[in-house]
């Protein structure tokens, strides 16, 4: 398994005490780089100097207890420039670790002020900070460019922790500072064994990914509801195009990350006709919390992407 090839050099990395400033773990999203990352994060923090961390210390104690918390317990707000009170990142009793995540939609530039407040202070429980970004594509580009100023010049105690669903989306200058790990997809066999999932449709339109499988497990009727807009007919296009409309925010991402996977293939698969409506997708799941009209986009996906075998069965 992938992530049993990471942590075995993620181990040889912390005994040979050559572990980068800038760490940044890319992949799709579901095949365990966050899980890792904390792993990570906790070992780095862990007053054994382990990996797998030791998980007795006073410092596991705190990790352990930060995941088990509510986020709106863990929550920092600080203040911007105009003096108005802002969320920050999440930070739990551990005096030597953040977890930075997005306000809303993206991680803002007051945010990476925060960060740099925190990494400058001397560490007070470990010997390390350690600042975990996740998913670090959602910086926006001012936030991104903040964060390349720290990189630039980095107190040598602090760790960052990067990890990314879309590396396109990050900075190559953020890159070329990162130590870069990737995660693969994972194989159906892996993703069948880690969730229990055994339904070979699921499996088939996971993308290689744990969370998306469990999804579709839990939502089946979405895979029905992207079968209807790739099908080709339009008369159940324009049906699903204006009940989408009333999805919540996270059904509608979820809809376009299948529809993502789907006209992937058929664009490897040598489709070029396809490459269009891929590409609207995702712009689509760029801008989708912006108050995009998703029927009007849907329904142009379904018309230049649909065809009859798009989706089958078997």
């Amino acid at each position: 398994m992938i992530q049993r090839r990471v942590r075995t050099f993620l181990e040889r990395m912390i005994k040979q005490k050559r572990v980068p400033v800038s760490l940044l773990f890319y992949g799709k999203e579901g095949v365990g780089k966050g899980n890792v990352a904390f792993e990570f994060a906790k070992a780095l923090l862990c007053l054994n100097n382990l990996y797998p961390p030791c998980g007795n210390c006073s410092s596991c104690s705190h990790m352990d207890a930060f995941k088990k918390e509510p986020e709106e317990n863990l929550a920092y707000y600080g203040e911007d420039k105009r003096g108005r009170k802002v969320f920050m990142y999440l930070q739990g009793e551990h005096p030597d670790f953040i977890y930075v995540k997005p306000d809303r939609s993206e991680i803002k530039i007051d945010q990476i002020r925060g960060v740099k407040e925190f990494v400058y202070l001397r560490p007070a429980l470990s010997r390390k900070k350690v600042v975990l970004i996740e998913p670090a594509d959602s910086m926006n580009p001012f936030s991104q460019n903040a964060l390349l100023k720290v990189l630039e010049e980095p107190p040598e105690d602090t760790h960052f922790v990067l990890v990314s669903h879309n590396i396109d989306k990050v900075l190559p200058t953020i890159r070329s500072r990162s130590f870069l790990l990737e995660f693969p997809p994972l194989s159906l066999e892996e993703i069948k064994s880690l969730t229990g999932i055994d339904d070979p449709f699921i499996l088939e339109f996971s993308g290689g990914s744990v969370n998306m499988a469990l999804k579709l497990y839990e939502d089946r009727e979405i895979l029905e509801v992207a079968l209807d807009i790739l099908s080709g007919d339009i008369l159940r296009l324009y049906r699903r195009s204006f009940e989408i409309e009333k999805w919540d925010y996270d059904r509608q991402a979820l809809l376009l990350r299948l529809l993502e996977i789907l006209l992937h293939r058929k664009v490897i698969e040598g489709k070029e006709e396809h490459r269009q409506a891929l590409d609207r997708v995702v712009w689509g799941m760029e801008f989708l919390n912006r108050g995009i009209r998703l029927s009007i986009l849907i329904f142009y996906v379904g018309l230049i992407g649909g065809e009859k075998d798009v989706l089958h069965k078997g």
